[in-house]
């Protein structure tokens, strides 16, 4: 039976995606990202890597259109930023620039509203990443007017990065004894303004369906899709459960945490067998890197109250809620023991908590996941 999740038309596992991938250049199939080969330097590689921000435009269009600021339109320039360059760092790639890609429907949402928000997101978020030392140069991008194709609209972005070959992280020497060091996604960091839920960008779909409550969907009809059942939660936008200390459209619209200016301290400062951005499979993720390891993770955090949330409203199984969301861990550092320190000094440097929430071991035969968590036991 599928999950709840893949029920509102969403594919975890992403199923055919192996058909592009055989076809592209990439040098290290086993790694992160896919990593291509400097066409003037061979001893250097390109990663040329497009995100978005999944379905938070809606939520952040809902808002938009019950209080007519723009405002909501920022958070999402964080995500797309958060979702490209915490991927490129993966494999140990320098991101050096991003342009941005925005499809509209004018006759939904006001293109100026909409452009001045993204554009104060992206500003205040290029501008918090070099005060934390990284500077990333915004090269534009697109805007496309399709109101026959895009019912509210979407953004996305590209970040170009290099990579000495000679320096790539492609996860092929994880071995067994290694230790996995866990990010959380929640909380405050030193370069954000206010409470993160850790939510991200995954999930959404999952969380936006259960929380929100039904006006939604016959107020705007355009956030749904006459094959869903549409928003069967309990809450409003503004409502603040007593959970999360915010409110739903808050902990809804919590920027994606940026990992990579923790990445990089890590990577100059200690060895690191590989990195995990905690996205699509959530704290399954790891599960594509490496050969013939078993990933433990038998030290987990308590979830984010976020999460609590949406599994209570959406009786989601809890197998299911580790495969869908990071549940409060997005970056993880896979490292040699002896190597924790440099990634507990970093992430404590930047305001992040992190701490050693597993292991790897020898698998049989393929990799494997095994979590055991306050809601279970699981293997992937």
């Amino acid at each position: 039976m599928p999950s709840r999740y893949e029920s509102l038309g969403v594919d975890v596992s992403k199923k055919g995606i192996e058909y592009l991938r055989a076809i592209t250049d990439d040098l290290f199939p086993e790694a992160f990202c896919s990593v291509v080969r400097h066409p003037s330097d061979s001893k250097k590689g390109i990663i040329l890597h497009e995100d978005g921000a999944g379905s938070k435009p809606l939520v952040s269009y809902l808002c938009y259109k019950e209080t007519g600021d723009c405002k909501w339109f920022e958070p999402l320039a964080a995500d797309v930023i958060a979702m490209n360059v915490d991927d490129v760092i993966c494999v140990g790639g320098i991101p050096h620039a991003f342009s941005d890609y925005v499809a509209l429907n004018g006759f939904m949402i006001d293109k100026e509203d909409l452009l001045v928000g993204l554009a104060g997101g992206f500003s205040r978020t290029f501008s918090n990443l070099l005060s934390a030392g990284t500077q990333i140069l915004f090269s534009g991008g697109e805007t496309a007017d399709l109101p026959d194709i895009v019912r509210t609209f979407d953004v996305s972005g590209t970040v170009y990065a290099e990579v000495q070959l000679s320096k790539i992280v492609t996860s092929k020497n994880i071995a067994p004894g290694d230790l996995i060091v866990g990010l959380r996604s929640g909380g405050r960091s030193k370069y954000e303004t206010k409470e993160n839920s850790g939510l991200m960008c995954n999930g959404v779909t999952l969380a936006r369906h259960n929380l929100l409550c039904p006006d939604y969907n016959q107020k705007y009809p355009e956030v749904g899709s006459e094959r869903l059942k549409g928003y069967t939660g309990h809450f409003k936008l503004d409502s603040v459960p007593q959970e999360l200390e915010m409110t739903v459209a808050e902990a809804l619209l919590s920027p994606s945490r940026i990992f990579l200016p923790v990445a990089l301290e890590v990577l100059k400062n200690g060895k690191v067998n590989a990195m995990v951005h905690n996205t699509g499979g959530g704290l399954t993720k790891c599960k594509r890197l490496g050969r013939n390891i078993r990933f433990v993770k038998d030290k987990l955090p308590k979830a984010d109250p976020i999460f609590e949330l949406i599994q209570g409203e959406s009786t989601e199984e809890w197998r299911d809620m580790y495969r869908e969301f990071n549940m409060g861990i997005g970056f993880e550092f896979i490292v040699p023991k002896g190597e924790v320190e440099p990634v507990l000094k970093a992430s404590k440097k930047y305001g992040i908590e992190a701490r050693v929430i597993g292991y790897c071991e020898k698998s049989p035969s393929g990799n494997s996941v095994l979590i055991k968590s306050e809601h279970g036991k699981f293997d992937y």
